[in-house]
């Protein structure tokens, strides 16, 4: 069978289908195999299930402890005291309705990205979802494909394939007749027609597979933290529970107040609202993204979105719009009817279906009867493709670099101009003999072809957003570097006139001084972007890789995150984890945005929760060995965890905020929740002595304390909430409102003592002193941090 490209073009629901010639399943066999379970169904966990996001919002630690911890209070009769666990209810619920909408919206737009295969059936040509391929199935492969199911080779034509994934070699693999193939791997070059002799769980490399499909381990500050922080509280809790209750019984002499005492210090130690705002906080920027038709495969790779600095980038389908057309042809030995018959001819036979073989279809349109003898089709290493017709020579075209030993001096005297006006050239030679993969004999220019790149409408406003927000970025192209530079400089791309050709390295030269010196990139392979992320790395950079190439897979891959269009090959969107699927590069400014704008927030919501963290495990520590009573009761905390932390914890979570990822997570939060942590114990014992020396009862006492910490959660609040907006500013005034009515109002139900006698001659003082004291311990930490800050960056200082 004939593998003509009228064959292999994928047919729209308007055009007429063409039979092909190749044993393949019917419909009856196809229902027959589904039926019996031999589909390639295979578990997608990138994201969570419903149940799954139910059960770990309920099912935790930190719920059973607060359910625990409930009915311990209501055992000892004071249910009211309760109420801290339903207000977890209510974060709750919240939260869960929060996320699974989120993932739904998610759900939605996935379908729009779903792999999807070419398979033969009843000997036509259909595309269905990956999960539906069935055993002994016909599948075609081409170029930019990633292999779906393990199989063995019917028919080829120049089958390459990259088994990287599989093998950790990024050797190209050529493919014949009986061969096998694995899932995983991708084609870089040519067609194919296989047979399917493993599905789902069977096929050979199904981990791998799986790790291809965006699930590379990413280091993640901010899950490392979090992570941390509750394997601590979960040793310490048990402990420090036990030791309280000990001592609040030694102090109090009464159960029922040890029990309240205890349950108090243990309420405001759990930081169960921040795991939950984490969670939403993810899910709600995956869900915003892809309102705006981005799809984020990883949860996790908001968090390195946000921390990006470098954004490598290629030409086609980001600085211009991918769309190339032929413009001319400059003819040496060749004249112009015979140079129309060998274009048509190539056009005819080559299965090559990138950019630039659509623009040259689409000129040489006209079928061509020549019979082919051998086909070599386009690689991104060779950089050429060619065809051997058997009475008619052999014909290559390709870059000229890579198509010459030595270019001839008139493609560089006729390349030149066009070259600096962005234009890529390309050269038609004859060989002469049957092609193999290396062109061994020399060749005879007959003509240089001129194909013009359409710059995007909207290049120079979206990298001038970039630039302004201090992003780096880096054009690494497999086109001429002048062509790639001009184009560039053309979109406004900063220090675009700093490029380097990759062909003409030698092999000895520092990747890191490359990546640091220049800015464009040009004729570089596959091997050689993924070298130069990897450069980027080392200088400390957290790097994005756009691209949509098969030859952008191991870069994709090797990138902190990896940014695929939808319109470009399957391989690229499995490596990727984060698809544009409208295939806009504008769209990266919504993904910066995006991920700013959730780590941002979740350091905000981390500070405020992390306050009442450390000032609880202060105060326990303290109360164990001074055997005092706790000054709080549950009931009384209700007011400071809902109105300082949980109410605007999930407005802030969820508010914009695209200011630029400064410093890392654990020291952004720490210069605020420290302050205030040490601000609350300090003015706690404050009280506490007053209340000694003044005679105090413990009832004022306590309502002291508590007005004094809700102060510092609102002073904590003001400090998380800068930049203020109108809406900012009105939450911290409608919190401060509610917090006063719940003594001035509710005082009763809270368990409050009067306020507005003497007790105001303790408060006014405590709450004027403790913010000047909180701004100062602020200040203070903000220095710490910033001196060691600067102290690792010398430390780890890349060698240059």
């Amino acid at each position: 069978m004939k593998m003509d490209s009228e064959n292999v073009e994928k047919k729209t629901e308007t055009e007429e289908r063409v039979k092909i010639d190749i044993a393949s399943l019917s419909a009856d066999e196809v229902k027959e195999k589904t039926d019996a379970g031999q589909t390639n169904q295979v578990k997608e966990d990138l994201l969570k299930s419903d149940r799954q996001i139910i059960q770990e919002n309920t099912i935790n630690v930190f719920n059973l402890l607060n359910l625990v911890l409930a009915a311990l209070v209501i055992f000892v009769g004071s249910p009211k005291n309760a109420l801290f666990f339903g207000v977890v209810i209510i974060n709750t619920c919240i939260g869960v309705f929060q996320e699974l909408k989120a993932k739904h919206t998610i759900d939605k737009l996935s379908v729009l990205a779903k792999a999807q295969a070419t398979v033969i059936r009843d000997g036509y040509e259909t595309l269905v979802d990956q999960n539906e391929i069935v055993l002994d199935d016909t599948l075609l492969l081409r170029n930019g494909d990633q292999i779906p199911v393990d199989g063995k080779i019917i028919q080829t034509e120049g089958l390459e394939v990259d088994e990287s994934l599989l093998t950790g070699e990024s050797d190209r693999v050529s493919k014949n007749i009986e061969d096998k193939v694995f899932s995983g791997s991708f084609v870089t070059a040519g067609t194919a027609f296989y047979e399917a002799t493993a599905v789902g769980k069977d096929n050979f490399a199904q981990k791998l597979t799986q790790a291809a499909k965006s699930k590379k381990n990413t280091s993640s500050d901010l899950v490392k933290i979090l992570g941390r922080m509750i394997a601590v509280l979960t040793v310490l809790i048990v402990p420090v529970g036990l030791g309280m209750m000990y001592s609040q019984y030694l102090s109090t002499d009464s159960f029922k107040q040890a029990v309240l005492g205890t349950v108090a210090s243990l309420v405001s130690m759990i930081p169960e609202g921040l795991m939950l705002l984490t969670s939403v906080a993810f899910a709600v920027g995956a869900a915003n993204l892809a309102r705006r038709k981005v799809l984020v495969q990883s949860m996790s790779s908001i968090e390195t979105l946000a921390r990006v600095d470098t954004i490598c980038l290629d030409k086609t389908g980001t600085i211009t719009d991918g769309t190339l057309k032929f413009e001319k042809a400059i003819l040496e030995k060749v004249s112009g009817q015979r140079f129309e018959q060998i274009m048509n001819a190539l056009m005819t036979q080559l299965p090559d279906t990138n950019a630039t073989a659509n623009a040259l279809r689409e000129r040489f349109k006209q079928k061509s009867n020549w019979y082919k003898k051998k086909i070599i089709p386009f690689s991104s290493a060779r950089k050429w493709s060619g065809v051997s017709f058997e009475d008619d020579g052999s014909y290559v075209i390709g870059a000229p670099e890579f198509v010459f030993t030595r270019v001839p001096a008139i493609v560089y005297e006729h390349a030149q101009s066009f070259m600096e006006e962005g234009y890529r050239i390309l050269v038609l030679a004859s060989y002469p003999k049957t092609l193999t993969t290396e062109l061994t004999e020399p060749v005879e220019l007959l003509a240089i072809l001129i194909i013009s790149d359409n710059l995007r409408e909207n290049a120079a406003e979206t990298f001038g957003y970039f630039e302004q927000q201090d992003v780096t970025l880096k054009v690494i192209s497999g086109d001429h570097p002048l062509t790639v530079s001009k184009i560039a400089q053309k979109a406004g791309i900063k220090d675009a006139d700093s490029y380097i050709d990759m062909s003409n390295l030698l092999g000895s030269e520092s990747y890191q001084t490359l990546a640091r010196e220049n800015t464009v990139f040009g004729r570089v392979s596959p091997e050689q972007k993924q070298r130069l992320v990897e450069a980027l790395q080392k200088q400390k950079h957290t790097v994005c890789m756009t691209g949509d190439g098969v030859n952008d897979v191991l870069a994709l891959r090797q990138a902190d995150i990896g940014v695929a269009m939808a319109n470009g090959s399957s391989a690229a969107r499995a490596a990727s984890d984060v698809i544009l699927l409208d295939s806009d590069f504008k769209k990266m400014q919504d993904v910066l945005k995006e991920g700013r704008r959730v780590i941002n927030n979740i350091e905000r919501v981390a500070s405020m929760y992390l306050v009442k963290t450390i000032y609880s495990v202060i105060l326990a520590v303290i109360f164990m060995l001074v055997t005092w009573p706790y000054p709080f009761e549950p009931i009384q905390l209700t007011p400071i965890n809902a109105l300082t932390v949980g109410i605007p914890s999930f407005f802030l979570a969820l508010k914009p905020s695209y200011e630029r990822i400064k410093g890392d997570f654990l020291n952004n939060i720490l210069r605020v929740s420290v302050p205030g942590a040490v601000t609350v114990v300090v003015g706690i014992m404050l009280a506490q002595l007053a209340g000694w020396s003044f005679n105090l009862t413990t009832l004022s006492t306590s309502t002291i304390s508590v007005f004094f910490t809700g102060c510092v959660g609102l002073f904590v609040l003001y400090t998380v909430s800068k930049p203020f907006d109108q809406n900012k500013v009105l939450l911290i005034v409608v919190m401060s409102g509610l917090y006063l009515a719940c003594f001035l109002v509710f005082r009763d139900f809270f368990n409050f003592d009067q306020l507005l006698d003497r007790d105001l001659f303790f408060v006014i003082p405590l709450a004027f002193g403790g913010f000047w004291f909180f701004n100062f311990l602020t200040s203070m930490m903000h220095h710490v941090v910033n001196w060691r800050g600067r102290w690792q960056r010398r430390k780890f200082r890349p060698f240059t």
